[in-house]
């Protein structure tokens, strides 16, 4: 059953008295000491509706009867199964009509959209990510002229959540944060979330976080030793590299964007977890870190994330000729774990043949993961290789500047 069409016009606010609506079910009067009896017997055609009892007082005898409701399906007691009539007749259960009045309460989300958005929208949208307290949702053009009645009733329905908002457009391509708008509630977007026994504090306007990634973040981290050194190029708040660091490695985490390096320092701290943070273009992270490792050589890194998938396989270039030279060929070379999207007919080849032209060598050594489907026929994939020593120990190429004076 669904609500009576109340339908809105654009920029139109929420009002619930649009949505009451008076039913009448058939009911069967019954003795209050058989309810317990009736409610099994009759499980399957009941009224079963959220916040309406199956069962509720007679008005014409409150003392020495119940009514029984049935489902508004149920017209005639001939619809019912022959043994449940039987029971009607030898118990003498007598037939009657029962008023509902059901309001804005009694109604879902989607059926509350349903009656209010234009009947010939083809999708009604009610899914939302949730990220701390706020509800994030991505509706479609034809949607936005009631984003803030669409806002209003997932604000309403969801009692956990205080501030919805609305996907502007996508990631900011140098802070990696989303452009969104708010649809209701307060506008507030510092929350907390829970993942991997951690706890990640975030400004969700500033910052990037997606909990869909939950999954992986976890594989990750499940592939990682204790004893694991990691550098995390593009650490954000810290999915992984929190984790990380409280599974026992050491951790060295980067991010370019100055609030999720705040939020990364602090979600170290609320975690109670040792890593060394740095605010740092991904590149010269790497060639400070290698810096680093030469005058201390535990640093050196035995597992490499790179978590940008939008264009981490390009930062591959610093590692040519990283390792090269007497202080750092001796080093251990690490496995790289790179992040990357693809809508090749063959992802796995795809994020192989690109990586392999970054570094300008073959990558013998190497496994892909498909990580999820991102959109119709556009794959996020995670390549994990060894870095090849021809790339490692070659000579580093020339600067841009150099190269540009050649």
């Amino acid at each position: 059953m669904d609500p009576l069409p109340a339908r809105i016009q654009p920029g139109e606010s929420l009002d619930k008295s649009r949505f009451t609506r008076m039913v009448r079910v058939m009911a069967l009067r019954v003795l209050p000491a058989r309810c317990k009896h009736y409610l099994k017997l009759f499980e399957a055609v009941l009224l079963n509706l959220p916040r309406l009892r199956n069962i509720v007082p007679d008005p014409t005898n409150e003392q020495a009867s119940r009514l029984l409701l049935l489902s508004p399906t149920v017209n005639s007691v001939d619809q019912l199964d022959q043994a449940l009539q039987e029971v009607i007749v030898s118990d003498k259960c007598e037939q009657t009509q029962y008023e509902l009045r059901l309001d804005y309460e009694h109604w879902s989300t989607e059926q509350i959209l349903r009656a209010a958005l234009p009947a010939d929208m083809p999708e009604i949208t009610t899914a939302f990510e949730t990220i701390g307290h706020i509800a994030h949702m991505n509706l479609r053009d034809d949607q936005l002229p009631f984003k803030k009645f669409i806002g209003e009733v997932v604000l309403d329905k969801n009692k956990r959540i205080r501030t919805v908002v609305n996907k502007l457009a996508s990631i900011d391509t140098t802070f990696r944060f989303f452009h969104m708008e708010l649809l209701a509630g307060e506008e507030n977007y510092v929350t907390q979330v829970k993942e991997s026994q951690c706890t990640f504090k975030l400004d969700y306007s500033k910052v990037y976080w997606n909990s869909r990634l939950h999954t992986e973040h976890e594989r990750l981290v499940g592939l990682l030793a204790p004893t694991s050194v990691v550098w995390d190029m593009f650490a954000g708040i810290g999915p992984f590299a929190v984790p990380a660091a409280r599974r026992g490695c050491s951790v060295f985490a980067n991010d370019l964007n100055p609030t999720s390096h705040h939020y990364l320092v602090e979600n170290t701290r609320i975690n109670h977890v040792g890593l060394v943070p740095f605010n740092l273009d991904a590149r010269e992270f790497v060639r400070t870190m290698a810096e680093r490792a030469e005058k201390q050589p535990s640093e050196w890194a035995t597992d490499i994330v790179m978590n940008l998938p939008a264009s981490a396989i390009e930062f591959l270039d610093v590692f040519r000729g990283l390792y090269h030279g007497p202080g750092r060929r001796t080093a251990p070379l690490p496995t790289i774990h790179c992040y990357g999207f693809s809508k090749a007919a063959s992802p796995a080849a795809d994020m192989v043949a690109r990586a392999e032209a970054v570094l300008a060598c073959p990558i013998p050594t190497h496994t892909v993961h498909e990580v999820r489907n991102v959109a119709p026929g556009k794959l996020m994939m995670c390549l994990s290789f060894l870095l090849p020593a021809a790339a490692a120990h070659s000579p580093p190429p020339p600067s841009p500047a150099a190269a540009a004076a050649a």
